[in-house]
């Protein structure tokens, strides 16, 4: 808006003064704009926070209709010879586990040579060989070219490294002028043995060349024999290449350490476990209590005497219809009675404290844990019935969590009540800037229309003034004659 200086100069008129009133009663019309900006922002703003509580419960009740929050099991004893994790597809019981022998990787060792650096390979044409390492397990054996430079045991280890196969290669001085080249299968069991073969290179052949059934190729020996997993689970006799079994128990992993100092093995005592099921529950327990809060925040309401004006702190949501409807939907919830043994949250030793809480809040949910604990160590499936239901349409995880989702959706043509009441705000906060805006010029314009006004009446005044001045003069001059 355009600023004025010195309207009425010369003339006894204080016309700056009354511009400046007149500024300001027409800004006031601007004022009652920007507050009910202010006020829509604030309910913006609370609508966020609502949402972001409602997503925290949404996602706390999608983790409770799973099987597996509830079917969870752990090994619950203490063992050596192996140690044991477990899934939900495990079943409880004890088991008679003895480790007999545990996997091991084979290891081949070179002869001695005097040196770790000096070609070990013969003259070929084109300068190179083509050093083969087959396993057994594999269908696709280690294949890689060695140039003349390669073929010192450095070289040749180098090489087999970096060709990140499925076998390792180090070089072992055993003393001065004993070096040794060191192969090892990085896979145990004995279908992992190694067949080294050297083509293009008889001398390097020679030298390193292995095969444990053909003669005269027993160029290195083995170091480390290899050998299976041997156990017996309840007297039934496994065998593995690997020390990591997966498939021998239903849901069980177990990872032998070492032979059973016991001739009768050791017990594997798999159990329910509950702690991951409780975890889940309180979990949703306080993302429920985090949105009451949040409720409660946002409809907050101070009393004040008859008369007086409202309070500041009051929320930006007080009375709002979209956040009666969640409500009434989370307690619509909360009350409905499940089909199963378990029929209500009580039931679990979940209840719904009627009392207010120092956030303000009411119908906070409390939990019962030795009441949770037994009903999840008695009855699981019961359990997991009155969270799930027929996983579509009945249990209350299942209903919390798809009415959490639809009241959340920002889809396009399935837009929640969130969504919308956002949408209806931001609209309306649109039209206010735009008027806004257009008051603005309005005012400007009336503004520039004072000025031209006043600055008239100014120049009138002065016009005046100096008329008066010399009418004055020469009536006094004539008087005088």
């Amino acid at each position: 808006m355009a600023s004025v200086s010195s309207l009425g100069v010369g003339t006894s008129l204080d016309l700056d003064t009354l511009y400046t009133s007149l500024e300001t009663a027409e800004k006031t019309k601007l004022t009652a704009i920007t507050k009910q900006q202010t006020t829509y922002n604030s309910q913006l703003s609370s609508y966020s926070k609502l949402q972001s509580s409602m997503a925290a419960l949404q996602t706390a009740a999608a983790a409770l209709p799973k099987t597996s929050a509830f079917s969870a099991t752990a090994v619950t004893s203490t063992n050596t010879s192996f140690t044991a994790t477990t899934d939900a597809t495990a079943s409880t019981g004890d088991y008679s586990v003895d480790v007999d022998q545990i996997a091991k990787a084979q290891t081949l060792m070179s002869g001695s040579f005097s040196s770790n650096s000096t070609a070990l390979g013969g003259t070929t044409s084109g300068n190179s060989r083509t050093l083969t390492i087959a396993q057994g397990g594999s269908t696709t054996p280690l294949t890689i070219t060695l140039t003349d430079s390669q073929t010192s045991l450095s070289g040749i280890a180098d090489a087999i490294n970096k060709s990140a196969g499925n076998v390792s290669a180090s070089i072992i001085k055993a003393s001065s002028g004993d070096y040794r080249l060191m192969l090892s299968s990085k896979t145990t069991g004995t279908d992992s043995d190694m067949t080294v073969s050297v083509t293009g290179d008889d001398t390097l052949q020679s030298a390193i060349g292995y095969s444990a059934s053909a003669t005269g190729t027993q160029n290195m020996s083995v170091q480390t024999a290899s050998q299976n997993a041997k156990l017996n689970i309840n007297g039934v006799a496994i065998e593995r290449s690997s020390n990591n079994i997966t498939d021998a128990l239903t849901g069980v992993t177990l990872n032998l350490n070492a032979p059973s100092t016991d001739a009768s093995g050791e017990k594997l005592t798999v159990s329910r476990s509950i702690d991951d099921s409780k975890k889940t529950i309180n979990a949703f327990v306080t993302a429920y209590n985090s949105l009451k809060s949040t409720i409660a925040s946002v409809t907050k309401y101070t009393a004040v005497s008859a008369g007086e004006t409202q309070a500041s702190s009051n929320g930006a949501l007080l009375g709002d219809s979209t956040v009666r409807a969640v409500e009434n939907s989370m307690n619509s919830i909360l009350t409905t009675v499940q089909g199963g043994s378990y029929s209500i949250l009580a039931q679990l030793g979940i209840t719904i404290d009627p009392t207010v809480q120092s956030d303000g809040s009411t119908g906070a949910l409390t939990v019962d844990d030795t009441k949770l604990t037994a009903a999840l160590t008695n009855n699981p499936q019961a359990v997991s019935q009155f969270f799930i239901g027929d996983g579509s349409t009945t249990g209350f995880a299942t209903k919390l969590n798809s009415t959490l989702t639809a009241m959340l959706s920002t889809t396009v043509g399935k837009e929640g009540i969130i969504k919308n009441a956002e949408d209806g705000i931001n609209t309306t906060l649109k039209t206010l800037s735009n008027r806004y805006d257009q008051m603005s010029d309005s005012i400007d314009a009336t503004m520039a229309r004072y000025k031209t006004q006043f600055t008239n009446l100014s120049t009138l005044v002065n016009s005046l003034t100096n008329t008066s001045t010399y009418l004055t003069s020469q009536f006094s001059s004539t008087s005088s004659s």
